[in-house]
């Protein structure tokens, strides 16, 4: 039976982002393996390094990732020979890592698999295209890389779900990034935007920052960034700029979903708290729990 995250993940190019190390991706990623499995066998990799069963940086336990008979696999090939699963070597990457070459590599017999990836958007973006239109995959699935969204520019039209780890300690800043992310989400493609050549357009080159504000023309009605990742302002800056202008962007994209992972916050009040702040997303609370 298919569930709606099934249709939201077929057919698409889908990046899962965190907001910070250790936010639940990898959990989430064999959650969606899972939920695809159900149509169709996913195609899936990683940027960096993942997979490990200790985080490299705090030294904490990790879950495992796994794949399945049928499923594609980008990583290194020391990663597919150290691996308990048994694959099918499709195709030889030029990019070498310092774990190996990577590999496209289709699963013979289930089991885990350390994931080794693009190192950055150049190689994320070639591998898809080589994806596409090589191998005619169109489900794929990339966990990239932590608190990082970046990756999501390198491909237009892809989607992504933003996976947020939640506790009291930092329940503030935390509030304010899914606020700005739920905000800046909404802003349209310059394509889609109606009678845009009888506008007053202005591009803002590179990063949007806070001392490239003055740079804006008063009679700007479109303010135009290359995609969302190169918004650097906070949540009560960006809320003031669309009370003057329109923002849009060249490369568009779209958010599926929020998934919101609560450590010791009662959903009940975390609730309360989205009320407090006027806060209607889509939401799917720790949806491998239920």
């Amino acid at each position: 039976m298919k569930s709606a995250i099934t249709n939201q993940l077929v057919n698409k190019i889908t990046f899962l982002v965190g907001n910070k190390k250790n936010a639940g991706k990898t959990t989430f990623l064999n959650y969606a393996l899972k939920q695809v499995r159900k149509v169709v066998n996913p195609t899936f990799f990683t940027i960096g390094i993942d997979g490990e069963t200790s985080d490299l940086i705090y030294d904490t336990p990790k879950p495992k990732i796994y794949t399945e008979i049928g499923d594609f696999v980008i990583t290194s090939n020391l990663m597919i020979n150290k691996s308990d699963a048994l694959f099918d070597i499709f195709h030889v990457f030029p990019y070498k890592t310092v774990l190996g070459r990577l590999v496209l590599a289709k699963t013979l017999r289930s089991g885990t698999i350390e994931l080794v990836g693009a190192e950055d958007n150049k190689q994320i973006t070639e591998i898809i295209e080589y994806l596409k239109n090589e191998e005619q995959i169109k489900t794929i699935i990339i966990d990239g890389a932590a608190s990082r969204a970046t990756q999501v520019a390198s491909i237009k039209n892809s989607n992504f779900y933003y996976i947020i780890k939640l506790d009291h300690k930092s329940i503030n800043s935390d509030i304010n990034k899914f606020k700005t992310i739920a905000l800046i989400s909404k802003f349209k493609s310059v394509d889609d935007i109606l009678d845009v050549e009888t506008k007053n357009v202005f591009e803002i080159k590179g990063a949007l920052t806070a001392s490239k504000l003055l740079s804006i023309p008063e009679n700007c009605d479109i303010l135009v960034l290359n995609d969302f990742t190169k918004i650097f302002l906070d949540f009560s800056q960006i809320l003031e700029l669309t009370r003057k202008f329109e923002i849009a962007y060249k490369i568009p994209y779209q958010l599926i979903s929020f998934v919101v992972i609560l450590k010791d916050i009662k959903k009940e009040d975390f609730k309360k708290i989205l009320k407090q702040h006027n806060i209607e997303e889509t939401i799917l609370y720790n949806p491998y729990e239920n």
